[in-house]
Parts: C-alpha cells; structure tokens; sequence
C-alpha cells in the first residue's frame, strides 16, 4: 500500500473510532449493550431487580436513600432481606449484575460495551452506560410493587 493510500485507510478508522465515541457519549449508549435500548432495560421480578439495585450501589453506580429504600421494599415483596435471597435466583443474577428482562432475556450491565475494550474512552462510556442501567432499574422497580 502507498504511503498515501495508508494514511486514507488510517485516516478513515480514526473517524469512525471517532463516529461511534462522539455517538456514545451524545448520548447513543444503546449501542453499547449490543443493541438494546438501554432506556427500555427493566428487571422482569421485584427479586432480579432488588439484586441488580444491591450491585449497582456495591459498584457506585446508585446511592442515596431512594436506591437503598428501594431494595429494601422489593426485599420485602419477595419475603426477606439480602442475607436471606440467596434462595432466589433472580436476586442471585441480580447482585451479579444481570437483569433478567420480561421477555426471558439477561442483559449484563456490567460488561455493556465490552467488544470495544481498549479503545480510548470506552471505560468512561461504560460507566455511563452502567450507571444509567442502574437509573432505569431503579425507576423501574417502582412498578413491581
């Protein structure tokens, strides 16, 4: 390849390293769960979603009064607190970081973007994507109350 061909061919993959960064942070984060619209990402059991709210806030990616409440209730739905789940699978994915959706999928919100690791900026992405993961659970599970 000429010197000139190449610097087009690397020219051309900066811009599109360049594209899918700026999308990302633009706030294009669904790309980064494969896909999925991560605004649409909720837990299918108050039990996963109690589980994923207890991972979100061991990882900081929620805290406060509202997230801790929050688990605390859905604790209650399903009939104990988090010593005592560890009988319910869901909770068990959950604290893992897995929400299982209605449709009998799993998402794991702690790897989102995980095929682009190593690109630089991707781990601040990342951390954006979990946490607003996190956000929707959490708004979420209001409704399975």
């Amino acid at each position: 390849m000429q010197p000139s061909n190449l610097f087009r061919a690397l020219r051309a993959g900066s811009v599109g390293i360049f594209a899918f960064v700026a999308s990302a942070s633009a706030g294009g984060l669904g790309d980064l769960a494969g896909g999925a619209d991560l605004s649409k990402l909720a837990s299918g059991n108050a039990g996963n979603a109690a589980g994923v709210i207890e991972y979100c806030m061991k990882n900081n990616y929620l805290g406060g009064d509202a997230a801790s409440s929050m688990k605390d209730k859905l604790m209650g739905k399903i009939g104990g607190d988090s010593k005592d789940a560890s009988s319910d699978q869901g909770f068990v994915d959950g604290a893992k970081g897995l929400v299982q959706t209605k449709d009998g999928k799993s998402v794991d919100i702690a790897n989102l973007g995980g095929s682009m690791a190593g690109v630089s900026g991707v781990s601040d992405m990342k951390a954006k994507a979990t946490k607003k993961a996190c956000g929707t659970v959490l708004d979420h599970a209001k409704s399975l109350l």
